[in-house]
């Protein structure tokens, strides 16, 4: 009786050669990107880098949906909703009702490192901001050129939070402002809201909405800027210039920054543009005045938390 002998044969080298080169090629593509000074989009995702520049810590290696009114790429880091009651998912609104405490005052920042000169506030170069930039989703764009000027001039973009379709109503009424105040107690504010208000003609509601908004942010160095329009404007901007404190509006109104796609936000030009004018502004008119200089190069790490809400449902008030 004949039995077969078993096939014994193990894998060719070339095999195990081969397999080890499939592995080993795209983890090599990958640490490689973790050196590379830009960011690689694929198919509107932005692939993430498993190391941090200059500081070399690991992160989890991720892919994040990019925002389709930030047209610049950048490493987002989302902050997580349990550090201040502000809920992940919009629409899970009874997390941030159930934690609001209606008592809570927000922090006031002192200015006391400012001096007057010529009847005018300035503060000297040398002191380096914790800058806090919040309002619409024009803000989702302008964050990036902000962080920039931020890192040419040695200041902190601690987060930037972004409230689309959010009106001044929203920022007024709601406490989720005082709450990231608190949180990230900012020595500067950029605060840029107000697209959504173009064609309001309830003025005198929404200037009593911005007197109150005016109150929350007393005691910080701030910069209000209009929103950048490509339509009639029925006086919004006229309400919170009222509002705000002398030589702390930027009026953006009638300024030629190219449009993106949607015809209603600045493109990636247009945000860098936009981004120019206001630093020049600051540095020659403004109140409360910093160090502005331009950034001698673009797309500097972006390290800054950005938060994401939608009025249309989460209104906060």
């Amino acid at each position: 009786m004949k039995f077969k002998k078993k096939d014994n044969k193990r894998p060719s080298r070339l095999l195990n050669l081969w397999a080890g080169i499939s592995f080993f090629i795209p983890v090599f593509i990958i640490y490689a990107y973790s050196f590379y000074d830009q960011t690689v989009i694929i198919a509107g995702l932005e692939v993430k880098k498993l190391i941090r520049e200059k500081n070399d810590l690991f992160v989890k290696s991720d892919i994040l949906k990019s925002n389709k009114n930030i047209i610049d790429s950048a490493k987002i880091i989302i902050e997580s909703k349990d550090s201040f009651n502000i809920p992940t998912n919009p629409t899970d609104n009874n997390q941030l009702i159930k934690n609001t405490d209606s008592k809570s005052q927000t922090k006031q920042i002192s200015i006391s490192n400012y001096k007057t000169l010529n009847n005018q506030i300035y503060i000297s170069d040398t002191v380096k901001h914790k800058v806090l930039l919040i309002g619409d989703s024009e803000c989702g764009g302008l964050c990036f050129a902000l962080n920039d000027y931020c890192e040419q001039n040695k200041h902190r973009l601690v987060a930037t939070f972004v409230w689309n379709s959010a009106t001044v109503f929203n920022f007024a009424f709601s406490d989720t402002i005082d709450k990231i105040i608190l949180k990230y107690k900012p020595s500067y504010l950029f605060i840029v809201f107000g697209l959504n208000e173009l064609p309001t003609r309830d003025l005198e509601r929404r200037k009593k909405a911005a007197d109150q908004f005016a109150k929350k942010i007393k005691g910080i160095p701030y910069l209000w800027i209009g929103p950048a329009n490509y339509m009639k404007d029925n006086g919004i901007n006229k309400v919170f210039e009222s509002a705000a404190e002398t030589d702390c509006f930027f009026l953006t109104n009638n300024m030629l920054l190219p449009r993106a796609e949607d015809g209603r936000h600045p493109d990636y030009r247009g945000y860098r543009l936009w981004m120019d004018s206001i630093a020049k502004w600051i540095s020659i008119s403004a109140k409360y005045k910093i160090a502005m200089e331009k950034p001698t190069k673009s797309k500097y790490p972006f390290k800054s938390k950005i938060i994401n809400l939608n009025a249309v449902n989460f209104r906060g008030y």
